[in-house]
């Protein structure tokens, strides 16, 4: 019997399941520890890959950023579309394509919260070469990996980390928030195992 292929995920049930949460704690860290909250002499960028439900995408509008939103879905940039109130659309960029494969512009801040994982592995070195091309001087990545002992390890084509390949990753960047994590907890799908790690870096300043 041929292989059968797997349901595609249900995006808008994730969608309206994630709609309400705040902002990701990781994101209102980030933000608030390096600072964006001074007025910048010039407008701040952000690269967001895989907004999802745009909870994190409006907040980075709300506190005047200009945002490239990334995800793969184009259900993920229509529901996102209806969330944004008119007086930011002007500073929001959507663009909907796979991770793999990105050549990401210059930004700010790259923020990737529990995405970048889902890019298979064989795309991963690139997508994380380009990631930190875009980082500019004094600029940050702030996101998750997801840990070897994570419930989806060995079950999904995902990206899975130790914690000393995590520490490669950062070098040459300055490592702000290195923090490990594993629990119960629940996904979308029910009850998972989680192991993952945040992690706040930075792009150091020539001469730094």
């Amino acid at each position: 019997m041929p292989a059968r292929t797997p349901p595609r995920p249900n995006w808008q049930g994730y969608y309206r399941w994630t709609a309400r949460r705040p902002p990701r704690e990781l994101l209102l860290l980030t933000l608030n520890h390096i600072g964006w909250e001074r007025r910048p002499r010039r407008p701040r960028t952000a690269i967001e890959i895989g907004f999802g439900a745009g909870n994190d995408t409006r907040e980075l509008l709300r506190r005047g950023w200009r945002v490239l939103a990334i995800d793969q879905e184009e259900a993920a940039a229509r529901f996102l579309a209806r969330r944004v109130p008119p007086r930011y659309r002007g500073a929001l960029t959507t663009l909907v394509a796979p991770m793999q494969g990105l050549e990401l512009p210059p930004a700010d801040l790259v923020y990737a919260s529990f995405s970048l994982p889902f890019c298979p592995p064989e795309g991963f070195p690139r997508l994380w070469a380009s990631l930190r091309r875009a980082l500019k001087p004094g600029g940050h990545f702030a996101g998750q990996l997801f840990g070897d002992q994570d419930e989806w390890a060995g079950q999904r084509p995902l990206t899975f980390h130790r914690r000393e390949q995590v520490v490669r990753l950062a070098r040459g960047l300055r490592t702000e928030l290195l923090r490990e994590t594993v629990e119960e907890g629940m996904s979308f799908d029910g009850p998972k195992h989680w192991h993952f790690f945040d992690l706040v870096l930075e792009k150091p300043r020539a001469g730094s």
